[in-house]
């Protein structure tokens, strides 16, 4: 097991796939910084030595975005496109598909009531009035 930031990465891996565990690093980082380091393909990680993996520590260190960072640009273009009524916005408003997937047989677990977010319930006020009645 080694340690980078706060990601454990499983020895037995390929470097590749060891690295993807990391958030923020995708396949073509991933790649990248093992051919910046200059490792062959079917390298494992348990095989690196220290030098190698001081260089591919610091090279990921100028790699890589914080995942806090990340996750706060997704919701705020998330919330950029809820705010402009874009037709993304409203699905992901509607806790919908947004990438036009179908509704009518699949998608049932993002449909059904628990997930939604109550967009359209009514205020206790009128929920209240109604009872009086």
């Amino acid at each position: 097991m080694f340690l980078f930031r706060d990601f454990t990465l499983d020895a037995n891996k390929e470097i590749r796939l060891a690295l993807r565990q990391i958030f923020g690093i995708g396949w073509r980082k991933a790649h990248f910084a093992s051919a910046r380091i200059g490792l062959g393909y079917p390298f494992f990680l348990n095989k690196i030595n220290e030098f190698n993996f001081w260089v591919l520590s610091s090279l990921l260190k100028n790699l890589i975005i914080s995942d806090v960072r990340i996750k706060r640009r997704i919701e705020f273009d998330i919330a950029k496109l809820v705010g402009i009524s874009s037709i993304k916005g409203l699905r992901h408003k509607l806790s919908l598909p947004v990438r036009g997937q179908r509704t009518r047989t699949n998608a049932s677990t993002q449909r059904t009531k628990r997930n939604r977010r109550f967009i359209f319930s009514k205020p206790a006020e009128v929920v209240n009035k109604q009872k009086k009645k």
